[in-house]
């Protein structure tokens, strides 16, 4: 009996166990159905808000144009976040581009001829105006919000995108200055200079205060770097040989320098006891890799062979100058350590994040453009 009535208890507990674990379930299931319900009339909200937000901006970028048409006769051919830029604008990075456009249509298509009509022939449903003016508007566009965002921060910008042509017409005005340089720049060119200066100056700020990078991510980007980033500059010294090119050899002038050299002969007796090569003479030399130009492939080029050469050596200089170089001291070379030069880091990190961050601000960018049809 007392066995009976104690699985009988025990029944009911369960029950009502079971019955409390259900209603548990009931209100949590209606507590997320609540919170999926707020958070999808938000969302919905926020969609309805940014539509109404973007359809008003529109209205006013339309506004502003056909206000500057009424008042100064010019169309403008669209905006960027509200301000204006002028078809001659787009015209600048349009001629940049051209003969690229026009030769990867040639490579593309095969095309051998480009008549008066190759600009508007359809090829694949696009034509090479099309294209052109696209690669053209997107740069342009890239380059507003770059100045804009520089705004923002306080940095030297001009007010609008087409004052550009204003600076560069004051620039170009003669002085009685002393000017070290080209004093006359054409549309591109000062563009050109003006906003790789605007954004030189939008990195430094940056990396200041929005991109700062933690020490981890400087060393993480200067380990992405290519080994020949790294190369640690050289300083390096002794004695450059040279003569006339003649009747003689190269190879015949360098085993016997290089054979005198070994005796142990100072420089200036080597070329005195040379004196049958004509010309040949000698002089102290110095090579520092931080001053080479790179745009002169011989300075390169001779630079390359001092880094490798042992000191002690005798190398010949580079192809089609009479000259051997005499090693006698160097400083330098090897590969650069994170500790040595974080800035290496620093500047790859800044410049990776740098194109992150105007790739999202383009994204989340109003841009409005004009036909002759939103001017009637």
């Amino acid at each position: 009996m007392k066995k009976n009535q104690s699985s009988e208890k025990q029944n009911k507990q369960q029950l009502k166990n079971a019955v409390k674990k259900r209603q548990y379930i009931i209100i949590i299931t209606a507590l997320f159905a609540v919170i999926c319900l707020v958070i999808l009339g938000k969302f919905t909200t926020d969609r309805i808000t940014a539509a109404k937000i973007l359809k008003e901006g529109i209205a006013a970028d339309k506004a502003l144009a056909v206000r500057i048409f009424n008042e100064t006769g010019i169309k403008i051919a669209g905006t960027v976040n509200g301000e204006p830029f002028l078809q001659e604008d787009l015209n600048v990075y349009m001629a940049e581009h051209r003969a690229a456009v026009a030769s990867h249509f040639g490579r593309r298509y095969n095309i051998t001829f480009m008549g008066a009509s190759f600009w508007d022939t359809e090829y694949d449903g696009t034509t090479p105006r099309e294209f052109l003016t696209s690669i053209a508007r997107q740069e342009l566009v890239k380059n507003m919000v770059l100045i804009q965002q520089a705004r923002i921060r306080g940095i030297d910008t001009p007010d609008t995108y087409s004052d550009l042509e204003k600076e560069r017409e004051v620039w170009n005005t003669p002085t009685d200055e002393i000017v070290y340089g080209p004093r006359t720049l054409g549309p591109a060119e000062y563009k050109s200079y003006r906003i790789t200066g605007i954004s030189n100056a939008l990195k430094t700020n940056l990396l200041r205060n929005e991109l700062s990078p933690t020490i981890a991510q400087l060393r993480a980007s200067f380990d992405s770097l290519p080994d020949i980033n790294k190369i640690a500059d050289v300083f390096s010294g002794g004695i450059r040989f040279t003569w006339n090119a003649g009747p003689f050899s190269n190879e015949e002038v360098f085993a016997s320098i290089e054979n005198l050299l070994r005796q142990g002969l100072p420089p200036e007796e080597v070329v005195r006891n040379l004196s049958m090569y004509p010309g040949l003479t000698q002089e102290e030399f110095e090579s520092d890799s931080r001053y080479v130009s790179r745009e002169d492939p011989y300075e390169i080029e001779l630079s390359n062979i001092l880094r490798e050469a042992p000191i002690g050596a005798l190398v010949r200089g580079p192809e089609g100058w009479p000259s051997f170089y005499h090693v006698t001291h160097r400083e330098g070379g090897g590969y650069y350590t994170f500790e040595e030069a974080p800035g290496l880091g620093r500047n790859k990190w800044i410049n990776d994040q740098f194109e992150i961050f105007l790739e999202e601000k383009i994204k989340v960018s109003r841009i409005t453009l004009f036909t002759d049809a939103d001017f009637l």
